[in-house]
């Protein structure tokens, strides 16, 4: 897979635009857990199969945390990331799409 395109992506509560979550940290663990992701830090989750690789990553924010997806797989596995927005109550946005400041 080293020779496959990383897409980042990011869970949001808005469609529109990146916005983070108010929850804590162990709210995203159970959720993550049960989709079949491992911890591989604090703020990161793994998922793997024989399609796809993909990464979870939490990030900081002022109020809680910014969830992104990342997806190394012939196709975007849209699938995959719908499942992870559902889960969450939430979209998927385009991770090129920032929060405005």
């Amino acid at each position: 897979m080293g020779t496959i395109t990383v897409r980042k992506f990011a869970i949001s509560l808005d469609p529109k635009e990146i916005v983070d979550f108010t929850h804590d940290l162990e709210y995203f663990s159970t959720i993550l857990s049960e989709l079949g992701f491992e911890t591989t830090g604090t703020y990161t989750f793994r998922y793997k199969d024989q399609e796809c690789m993909m990464k979870t990553e939490l990030q900081r924010s002022k109020d809680g945390y910014y969830l992104w997806a990342y997806v190394q797989a012939q196709d975007e596995h849209e699938y995959r990331l719908q499942e992870i927005a559902d889960a969450f109550d939430a979209h998927v946005v385009d991770g090129s799409r920032r929060a405005p400041a």
